[in-house]
């Protein structure tokens, strides 16, 4: 993979964390835990650990549901941004060790994604219910099959990569 390859991998799970922040450890986890993806670096490896990588998987369709109930918080609030950025922060920086390149970028990389995505997302869904009346449990949706493809995208080309 090329320097914009890997560092545009970091980006995108960081933008899944942005979304979901359960679903882009739950995808590298996975990844990590079937022998597709080598983290490599100690601090991280924890994802490819078996309980890590069915954890965040639960949690992951967890915050799915839970993202439909109307009493969650705003995914802009503090506690809720700085999850998202250190989920960002983690897989990015997994993403960057896997492919033998530095972490912090990949850190910095993915938190920012992460924080981007979460209040571009945040403002697209509260547009689109007041503009066109979309149910917030069909935009909710929506950004489930976003996030699942985007998760797709970054385990497929993970692991093309580390088959090749």
């Amino acid at each position: 993979m090329t320097d914009l390859e890997v560092y545009g991998s970091a980006a995108l799970v960081g933008a899944v964390s942005g979304m979901r922040s359960m679903s882009a450890p739950a995808v590298l986890g996975q990844l990590a835990r079937s022998g597709a993806v080598a983290i490599g670096h100690s601090g991280i490896d924890v994802l490819s650990r078996p309980v890590a990588a069915h954890g965040f998987t639960a949690l992951a369709v967890a915050e799915a549901v839970a993202d439909k109930l109307p009493f969650m918080p705003d995914r802009t609030k503090a506690i809720s941004l700085t999850g998202r950025a250190i989920t960002g922060a983690v897989t990015g920086a997994a993403v960057c060790s896997a492919k033998k390149r530095p972490l912090i970028w990949g850190a910095l990389i993915g938190a920012a994604a992460a924080v981007g995505t979460a209040y571009g997302m945040y403002r697209l869904r509260k547009r689109a219910a007041k503009t066109l009346h979309i149910p917030n449990v069909a935009l909710g949706l929506a950004e489930d099959a976003l996030v699942a493809a985007a998760g797709w995208c970054v385990a497929s080309r993970l692991r093309t990569v580390a088959s090749a």
